[in-house]
């Protein structure tokens, strides 16, 4: 009888979860977007991970959308010594492209790139997706560039010098 009873309620839990996050969902979202949208993907949980408990979460910035408020947040957040993260969406070309900070409670800054599939399969691969983390050159200095995202490694967008380079936005 327990048995059954806790199988319902998790059941019904599941489809409740799903009532409401099925809105940020469309239509051509893969399982694994899907499941990423519930548990965050690589890049969430790596940020969330350098950042720890309690760390500010700035927030993250979509393709096109106004990164004012987020970085003035990280900036604020890097200035009062705070632990924060942030995360910009990069417009890809064959798969989820991000870009983001996160500092941690001893005042390292990191940057993260996102790669939602290296393989260039499209979207975020469940398996596949990758996630690179670099430290900010030291002394510690943020760059607003022209997109109003930050960067800590030049203050000018431009092309990365190779495929290596952790200059994560070119554009």
């Amino acid at each position: 009888m327990w048995r059954f009873l806790w199988c319902t309620v998790g059941v019904i839990c599941v489809f409740f979860l799903l009532f409401l996050v099925r809105s940020h969902w469309s239509p051509n979202d893969t399982l694994a977007t899907k499941i990423d949208f519930v548990r965050g993907d690589a890049m969430e949980r790596r940020s969330r991970q350098l950042a720890t408990m309690g760390a500010i979460n700035c927030g993250r910035v979509g393709i096109g959308g106004n990164p004012k408020k987020p970085t003035d947040c990280a900036l604020a957040a890097n200035s009062a010594g705070a632990p924060f993260r942030i995360r910009y969406d990069i417009q890809g070309i064959d798969s989820d492209v991000a870009g983001g900070f996160a500092r941690t409670p001893d005042g390292q800054l990191f940057a993260l790139s996102f790669d939602g599939d290296p393989t260039g399969g499209g979207g975020t691969s469940f398996t596949r997706q990758h996630v690179t983390v670099t430290e900010c050159p030291k002394p510690y200095h943020f760059y607003v560039n022209p997109m109003g995202r930050l960067n800590c490694f030049q203050p000018q967008l431009s092309p990365p010098a190779n495929i290596m380079s952790p200059n994560f936005e070119p554009y």
